[in-house]
């Protein structure tokens, strides 16, 4: 009688999947089955599947019950660590291949080593654990040589295989940078120090790129929220050569940024506090930014106003209102407060404009130090942490402190020779020309902006303290009681205290500022700001009534189209 077989072959590791190590298998098998007259019923394949690992085997799982419905006498493998090499999963192949008491055992066939083998048997039994056990100690061996050479090689900062991480290249076996990639990476690194958020850096690199080119993972994919936070994780990033959680070397790839840069980063990015939604968009801008002048923050909500006399319809607004219930904190229209801050914003960018070095290299190296700074102050955080913990002593803290203090001191003496050293306050008393050419263009990009980077600027910019209406004042929005400091290099991610607002001096966007602001909020629409609205009206009134000057518009507006095509 003929006797029938199933064939199971396995390979652990397929890295170009093209399935040639289970095909060759599968050929043996056969070869073997017709010298031995046998009949092939079906072929069961796991490729590039571990028989170490607890990961599910779909193939070996479906023959087991195939073998339990006893479909076929035999079963015939390359070699008998394909089917098992751990003592558990020969255990449960032997209950199936012997069955029922009384029914006949099902055979297992080895092709390169042990013949026909019985598990029915004690010998069986025994000769298929020692074959398994003898497979174990040659793969605990070779894992084993592979991670002592990989070891040796990340010691030397060598590349130990893989795909290449992004901002580096391999070259001869070792790791150097890619230009274009690790400027993106190390720009990422100060985006997140200066308070970007992750959906911003992700935004403009799958919509603009780098230097006008797709940004790719090295997958070639688009970047998400999870490959964007393993990249900035990776240490090295800092030129740190991990393996298996120890610095093997710190000097034998280049770093793409400073070290303290890196860990600041890393220190962000793992922080318990950090919102890790990626769903939850912004819909205020200042909501959780702006402070009370208690020193919680403001959220946003709806108020409604004074009944019309007329309708009878009391409207509906929305406001920021303090966090803290009671009397005394703050509850401001919305539209009021993001037209003020905004219009401080544009005064920031202007004052940033008269101040910023012509040198692009000394702009290039005033970020630099920015984003030192910011990680310094990053770390002092991580320090207070270490102390309340019981990690650090209060020896320890003071040389820490002192050690961070003189290095900042550094950094801003760097400043100070850029021309940057820029105290705590807006130069109030500087030119503030609505109508300023540049700085104009520049508040539109940033009015165009999504809102998280808005959000994300002003969080990193700026001290927004909302301070309520004087006893006895009108009930009009006074733009006096919205109070806006710039923060110093370094301060990105802090917030006030309330002993700190109580010690800050209120400030003003100066004179005539409800009419400042009754002119920027009649100049700003949408995305723009433009002073040329109400010029455009009374052409477009004209227009309508000569259509001579209408033709001379629309002439205009198409030079003006062909021109930026």
């Amino acid at each position: 009688m003929t006797q029938r077989a199933f064939i199971y072959t396995r390979i652990s590791q397929d890295r170009n999947a093209e399935g040639l190590g289970v095909q060759r298998q599968e050929e043996a098998c056969r070869r073997y089955a017709l010298q031995h007259g046998m009949e092939v019923v079906e072929v069961f394949s796991d490729n590039s599947t571990s028989a170490f690992s607890n990961r599910t085997r779909p193939a070996y799982t479906a023959m087991l019950e195939r073998l339990r419905a006893r479909e076929v006498e035999a079963v015939i493998c390359w070699r008998m660590d394909r089917l098992h090499r751990r003592p558990i999963d020969l255990e449960d192949y032997a209950e199936v291949c012997q069955g029922p008491r009384g029914s006949a055992p099902i055979l297992t066939y080895s092709v390169t080593a042990g013949g026909e083998i019985d598990l029915s048997t004690a010998d069986g039994l025994l000769r298929a654990g020692i074959m398994g056990q003898v497979a174990r100690f040659e793969s605990a061996t070779k894992s084993e040589r592979a991670r002592a050479k990989a070891s040796q090689l990340a010691e030397a900062g060598m590349w130990t295989g893989g795909r290449r991480p992004f901002g580096w290249q391999v070259e001869n076996g070792r790791l150097t940078t890619e230009p274009r990639e690790a400027a993106a990476l190390a720009s990422a690194h100060s985006d997140v120090l200066a308070g970007r958020s992750l959906g911003s850096i992700i935004k403009k690199w799958n919509e603009e790129g780098w230097d006008g080119e797709p940004l790719l993972t090295t997958a070639d994919k688009p970047w998400g929220y999870a490959q964007l936070r393993q990249a900035l994780l990776r240490p090295r990033n800092a030129g740190l050569y991990v393996f298996h959680g120890e610095v093997l070397s710190r000097d034998k790839i280049p770093a793409i940024v400073p070290e303290d840069v890196w860990r600041a980063v890393v220190a962000v990015l793992t922080a318990p506090e950090r919102r890790r939604s990626q769903t939850n968009k912004a819909a205020h801008l200042l909501a959780g930014i702006a402070q009370c002048h208690c020193g919680e923050f403001v959220r946003s909500g709806n108020v409604y106003g004074r009944r019309d006399k007329t309708t009878g319809v009391k409207p509906k607004h929305t406001a920021y209102r303090c966090s803290s219930q009671g009397r005394g904190h703050v509850g401001k229209r919305e539209e009021y407060v993001d037209a003020v801050v905004e219009l401080w914003v544009f005064r920031l960018l202007s004052q940033t404009y008269r101040e910023e070095p012509e040198n692009p290299a000394a702009r290039a190296e005033a970020d630099a130090i920015r984003s030192r700074l910011e990680a310094l102050h990053v770390r002092e955080q991580g320090a207070g942490g270490l102390l309340a913990a019981g990690e650090m002593t209060l020896g320890q803290m003071r040389n820490f402190n002192e050690g961070i203090q003189r290095q900042r001191a550094d950094l801003e003496d760097r400043l100070t020779k850029l021309g940057l050293d820029r105290g705590q306050e807006l130069d109030t008393l500087a030119r503030f020309d609505l109508e300023m050419g540049e700085v104009q263009e520049r508040f539109n990009a940033w009015l165009a902006m999504p809102i998280d980077d808005r959000r994300d600027f002003i969080r990193s910019k700026l001290h927004i303290v909302l301070h309520p209406h004087s006893k006895g004042s009108p009930r009009e929005f006074d733009p006096d009681t919205v109070s806006v400091h710039i923060k110093a290099p370094g301060e990105t991610r802090r917030s006030l205290s309330a002993a700190d607002i109580a010690a800050l001096e209120r400030v003003s966007l100066g004179e005539n500022v409800a009419e400042m602001l009754r002119r920027f909020r009649t100049n700003r629409r949408g995305s723009e700001y433009s002073p040329a609205f109400k010029i455009r009206e009374s052409f477009a009134k004209l227009a309508e009534e000569h259509p001579v000057l209408q033709k001379i518009l629309d002439d205009q507006a198409a030079r003006k189209n062909a021109n930026r095509a």
